[in-house]
């Protein structure tokens, strides 16, 4: 494919001065009645040597620069996103500044809340049904939920004895 001056996407840049574009077209195949995306490959002068691959190029026709590369960089219309370490960093940095408490605390106040409706709803169970029946399954008297998976909601010294006494039987 021929042309004066083409819009593509670097492919590589392994040379000096000389990058590979990338450059796609549609042409029509009458015998399917569809159109078909084709790529070319153009080899450009770039003096610059600051193209990376993923940016987007304006390529022109210009005089032989080695046997294979004929066109010249005229135009950067897109910088690919390149990975900077130092801008990483400081994002890092930006969100573990930001957190207001740690992952324990949080993880805590969850259990802690979540203890707080496992009460309200054994109270409501109380009011309806009665003291005296006990639960299907003990769904609501045992749960998994706790630090050591007991689902008691007694005090944290109490839970170590209840887990205790577990463990010696």
């Amino acid at each position: 494919m021929g042309g004066f001056e083409f819009v593509g996407r670097v492919v590589s840049n392994r040379m000096q001065k000389t990058v590979v574009v990338a450059v796609s077209y549609v042409v029509w195949i009458p015998k399917y009645k569809v159109y078909q995306k084709r790529v070319s490959r153009h080899k450009a002068r770039d003096d610059s040597q600051s193209l990376v691959i993923g940016d987007i190029v304006r390529i022109r026709k210009s005089r032989k620069y080695a046997k294979e590369v004929s066109y010249k960089v005229v135009d950067t219309l897109r910088r690919a996103n390149v990975y900077d370490g130092t801008a990483a960093a400081a994002l890092v940095a930006a969100r573990d500044g930001a957190r207001t408490m740690d992952w324990v605390a949080a993880a805590e106040a969850r259990l802690a809340a979540a203890d707080a409706r496992l009460v309200k709803l054994r109270e409501m169970y109380e009011r309806e049904i009665g003291g005296g029946v006990s639960l299907s399954g003990g769904v609501l008297a045992v749960s998994n939920s706790g630090p050591q998976g007991t689902g008691s909601l007694a005090a944290p010294a109490e839970r170590a004895a209840t887990a205790a006494a577990a463990a010696a039987k």
